[in-house]
């Protein structure tokens, strides 16, 4: 893995640059566009940042040698003062519990369906590719999002589904191929989660039915058809808990 030493002006840190890493299971770092890379990054504070940059990772405490910790997915910067979001986003929340002032923040990028505002203090380095740089190179929008990883109870799995939303509930559904409601259907005899349910593949659809001694208890189900959609894939909720695998870990600069 190549590194790159980096200085900010006024700042005796040495900011140590790497190869962003591949995803894996327990580390979903979303691919760059074509040809854009690290090569091209460069330090700055948070307030320095311009709208259309895009930031790529955050950096380790100093002083001293710090390394860049890279961000799930990079983002294209939308700074401005912080203000509380309209969306309350957990972000939002924590800075207003802190009792800290909103002048020692700001906002790189505000919340929507997927993500929370990212704040960060003012003098906080991050990496970034400028936005004139970002121009050569395709859009973000151009690379597919990594699919959202669930398991039933923590252990069986990890299940492969469409990227979720930032007000999805573990009781919601998530969109899967045929081939992994299959693997989900297999596995669920023998988990927590579906010790109590029948699977049954009618062709395309899928029947889960509960056991009938529980369908008097409150909430339970009789039982669930779930049809593949126009994309042939198949929504699956509502008679579980979804766990996301790995459990999401916060970052200062972060929209993983």
């Amino acid at each position: 893995m190549s590194e790159r030493i980096l200085t900010l002006p006024g700042s005796t840190d040495r900011f140590i640059v790497t190869d962003r890493p591949e995803p894996t299971l327990t580390d979903r770092y979303q691919p760059l566009p074509d040809g854009m890379n690290t090569s091209h990054v460069t330090v700055v504070r948070a307030y320095q940042i311009r709208a259309g940059d895009i930031v790529v990772a955050s950096f380790t405490d100093g002083p001293g040698t710090r390394y860049a910790e890279h961000v799930g997915t990079a983002f294209v910067a939308d700074p401005r003062g912080y203000t509380r979001c309209l969306d309350y986003c957990e972000e939002c929340e924590d800075i207003a519990a802190s009792g800290l002032t909103a002048d020692r923040f700001v906002c790189l990028a505000p919340s929507n369906s997927s993500y929370d505002c990212v704040t960060v203090f003012r003098n906080t380095p991050v990496a970034i590719i400028p936005a004139d740089t970002a121009t050569r190179f395709p859009s973000l929008d151009s690379v597919p999002l990594l699919p959202d990883l669930f398991t039933l109870d923590g252990e069986h799995g990890p299940y492969e589904a469409l990227p979720v939303s930032r007000t999805w509930g573990p009781y919601d559904a998530i969109s899967v191929t045929r081939t992994t409601a299959e693997q989900i259907t297999a596995d669920l005899p023998s988990s927590r989660a579906g010790r109590h349910l029948r699977c049954r593949w009618l062709r395309k659809a899928l029947l889960i039915t509960s056991d009938p001694r529980l369908r008097r208890e409150p909430g339970r189900s009789p039982g669930l058809l779930i049809r593949p959609d126009a994309d042939g894939r198949y929504r699956i909720g509502g008679l579980w808990r979804w766990v996301e695998w790995p459990a999401e870990q916060d970052d200062d600069v972060d929209q993983s």
